[in-house]
């Protein structure tokens, strides 16, 4: 592992005078990419993960917390202090539990969902100190953090959460892992690279410790095409055939009447579905013959059909 920077602005990344939102930005992206139960995805060795999550975290800890942080910035002018290690620079004892900040600072966020639960039953990853080891205290499990992708199309048009079955590896209290199929739900209004919480639902504590929690890293997937369509097309209906800025060719119907935004599912050349979102394409310029047709068009309308001849107003 090369040497890391002793300095807490330097190991997360921030300038000295950073302010607490910039800190906890700059805590947020680095301990989603280091937690080790992301590290094997994000292409880390499980060790070094290890080892940068736990700085990672001490130095949050310290940087986050105004007192501890003043202490800090002082003790950075005294020409014998320590900066990292085992006692920080300000002299208190730095015993922290990188798995306990990461979850406060979900919990805390106003970013993430959380999801209630009473499940218990599940096991640890990380080893908590030795301390607890020896007196036999239980030890809460894991936590667990996955990526997980999901399209825009199960997204839209949706006025309830969207249900998914997600299959993950946990540790048992046997210490086995084992594949196992869960059902979550995904709110409807989620934005990209929002974090979803579902307590519980982490690896089994030891020696009848609760379980740690469930951490969803959302990806929203776009794989809806915007397909601009006349206005008159849309509303007669027809068949399209039209090819992708990469240059696939998709084909498929418009029925007719067919509402702005709709969804359509199309094909590709290969026959592969493609969801279409209908975008009206409306005229720059109506022409006097088109304006006359339009209102031919509106007196023929059902609602519009049954008056009599003098009532309906000739516009043109």
């Amino acid at each position: 592992m090369s040497q890391v920077p002793t300095d807490y602005y330097d190991i997360i990344g921030v300038p000295s005078n950073a302010s607490v939102k910039d800190i906890k930005k700059a805590y947020r992206k680095l301990a989603l990419k280091y937690h080790p139960d992301m590290a094997k995805e994000n292409g880390i060795d499980s060790k070094q993960a290890e080892e940068r999550f736990k700085e990672i975290s001490e130095a949050y800890s310290v940087l986050s917390d105004p007192d501890k942080r003043r202490s800090y910035d002082q003790s950075k002018n005294e020409p014998f202090s320590q900066h990292f290690g085992t006692v920080d620079p300000s002299g208190f004892r730095m015993d922290i539990d990188p798995f306990e900040i990461f979850r406060h600072f979900f919990e805390e966020s106003g970013e993430v969902h959380s999801f209630d639960s009473d499940n218990t039953d599940f096991s640890p990853f990380s080893q908590r100190n030795s301390r607890q080891t020896r007196h036999v205290f239980p030890q809460q499990g894991s936590d667990i953090a996955i990526n997980i992708d999901i399209k825009r199309s199960e997204l839209e048009n949706r006025s309830m959460d969207l249900e998914k079955s997600l299959k993950m590896k946990r540790k048992f209290h046997d210490g086995t892992v084992q594949s196992e199929q869960i059902k979550i739900k995904i709110p409807v209004d989620i934005k990209n690279d929002q974090v979803l919480h579902f307590p519980g639902k982490g690896n089994a504590g030891k020696f009848q410790g609760k379980a740690g929690d469930l951490y969803l890293n959302v990806n929203i997937v776009e794989d809806i095409l915007d397909l601009p369509v006349s206005l008159y097309l849309a509303l007669r209906g027809t068949n399209i055939s039209f090819k992708t800025k990469h240059g696939e060719k998709i084909t498929g119907n418009i029925p007719g009447t067919t509402r702005e935004n709709t969804i359509l599912t199309m094909q590709t050349q290969t026959g592969k579905p493609q969801k279409v979102r209908i975008k009206y394409q409306y005229p720059s310029v109506i022409t006097t013959p088109q304006k006359k047709l339009l209102t031919q068009l509106h007196n023929l309308s059902p609602r519009y059909s049954k008056r009599k001849k003098s009532e309906i107003k000739d516009y043109y």
